[in-house]
């Protein structure tokens, strides 16, 4: 049974590591973008996206196309759902001029939260995601998950053996076939073990009335400060010495880990806000021409409150 994300973390790791890898060619994928910003729109593209079984064969590939569209979903997504906050005159403005000089090896990250937040909702959102998919013209008329799952199943097994085809994860997103595969590799895993549950006999359980349970519950420590403040503090520490240099492809999980030792319930804008992905965002900043910069760092209205930590003397 797949209780939480941390099963799959080995092989999400893995694609981390390839995805950073300076060989890798990264292109630009032209796919259409939002010419407005209708919330109906963007939560219908949302869903698709990452509450929906992919099925979409396409030919292997050797190389990662990231569409400008990709870099701005989450952000207008989360502005018209979570904060319940219209895009403003002024930021579609400024969305349209980003369009511009848009530099797909500037985002590579996007990759990283679009995995990230497909496995999250297949494993905490299953009910709607099994919806969606049941709602696709391919199985109108068919209402036994059994049925379906044992379909997508065996699509995802004949592509996974097949050297020349991949599965189109993400429509606006282009993948390797090998990071592709590893997403598939996943989605059989999670299949299987769904449909064990679903056919299971009760006459084949093992009935024990002894249950090993091991506590690995973490004691978390309140944070008093900010989102920002807490995020000034672990770039100050990095860049005096005092932590280890946070490498690319290891950003999403150091803030994972950050805000499983901080409790940051205190720093939530409402009570549907995700503080752990908001705190990732500001740790991972901007990354350009292999150069990354905070922006909040940078604002005006923001004042600096560990700046005075004296830099670790080499050994």
């Amino acid at each position: 049974m797949i209780l939480n994300k941390l099963h799959f973390q080995k092989k999400i790791e893995n694609i981390y590591q390839i995805l950073w890898n300076e060989n890798l060619k990264i292109t630009s994928l032209q796919k259409m973008t939002f010419k407005s910003f209708k919330e109906k729109e963007v939560v219908k593209f949302y869903n698709s996206t990452f509450k929906n079984f992919p099925l979409e064969i396409e030919n292997s590939s050797e190389e990662v196309g990231i569409s400008i569209i990709s870099t701005e979903l989450f952000d207008v997504y989360y502005d018209l759902t979570t904060h319940n906050r219209r895009v403003t005159p002024e930021k579609e403005r400024n969305i349209f001029e980003n369009r511009k000089n848009f530099e797909p090896k500037n985002h590579t990250e996007i990759i990283d939260d679009f995995i990230d937040e497909f496995m999250h909702c297949l494993i905490y959102q299953y009910d709607e995601f099994l919806k969606n998919t049941m709602e696709q013209h391919y199985f109108v008329g068919i209402n036994d998950e059994v049925k379906i799952l044992l379909s997508i199943l065996n699509r995802y097994k004949s592509v996974l053996k097949d050297k020349t085809k991949q599965i189109d994860i993400f429509w606006s997103i282009k993948l390797t076939k090998q990071i592709s595969d590893l997403i598939l590799e996943m989605l059989i895993e999670f299949i299987e073990q769904r449909l064990n549950l679903l056919t299971i006999s009760i006459e084949n359980i093992n009935l024990d009335n002894q249950l090993n349970y091991v506590e690995n519950e973490i004691f978390k420590i309140d944070w008093n400060g900010t989102q920002q403040e807490l995020g000034e503090l672990i770039l100050e520490l990095e860049s005096k010495k005092w932590i280890a240099e946070i490498k690319n492809g290891e950003r999403k999980k150091f803030a994972n880990s950050i805000t499983k030792i901080f409790n940051l319930t205190k720093t939530k804008k409402n009570k549907h806000s995700d503080s752990s992905n908001s705190f990732y965002q500001l740790l991972k900043g901007e990354y350009e021409n292999k150069l990354r910069t905070y922006p909040f760092l940078e604002k005006e209205n923001y004042e600096k409150k560990f700046s005075g930590i004296i830099k670790k003397k080499e050994k």
